[in-house]
């Protein structure tokens, strides 16, 4: 991994984990929150150089949400979809394929309960993104003092 991508996921995580605690003590904000992650997201991804498609489908997602506040539950579903597809596409099945298809799927399911899936779903994924990169560092750390 590039220092590139590993700088965009630790900036990508800790938003999430944020957001996530943010969506926990605010719900009645949701959406205030939820497009403002989104359009933060899609900005992070531009500054680093992500896939024009992921960029695209971050800041558009949070701009219907902003227009749209009561199709919350698909509009992020479907960005869910489209990072968790990605996610598969680039990397094969792995959790973090599996942890936004699965929100996506209970987000369309359960769309009364949004706060708890979104919020639950950002603090997973920021935090197995920095435990996934922690551990990542520590093997190659490990391979570079074997050789």
């Amino acid at each position: 991994m590039n220092s590139n991508t590993g700088k965009r996921r630790v900036f990508h995580a800790l938003l999430a984990i944020v957001t996530g605690v943010l969506v926990m003590l605010w719900p009645d904000a949701l959406y205030y929150i939820i497009g403002s992650y989104l359009i933060a997201t899609g900005l992070v991804f531009l500054v680093f150089k992500a896939p024009a498609v992921i960029v695209a489908a971050s800041v558009v997602t949070g701009i219907f949400i902003f227009v749209f506040p009561s199709f919350i539950p698909y509009f992020f579903a479907f960005f869910l979809l489209v990072i968790g597809i990605g996610s598969l596409l680039s990397g094969g099945f792995t959790l973090f394929a599996v942890i936004p298809l699965l929100a996506a799927v209970l987000l369309i399911s359960f769309p009364d309960i949004i706060s708890i899936i979104v919020a639950a779903f950002l603090l997973l994924y920021g935090i197995t993104t920095i435990i996934a990169m922690i551990r990542s560092r520590r093997n190659e750390k490990e391979i570079i003092e074997v050789y």
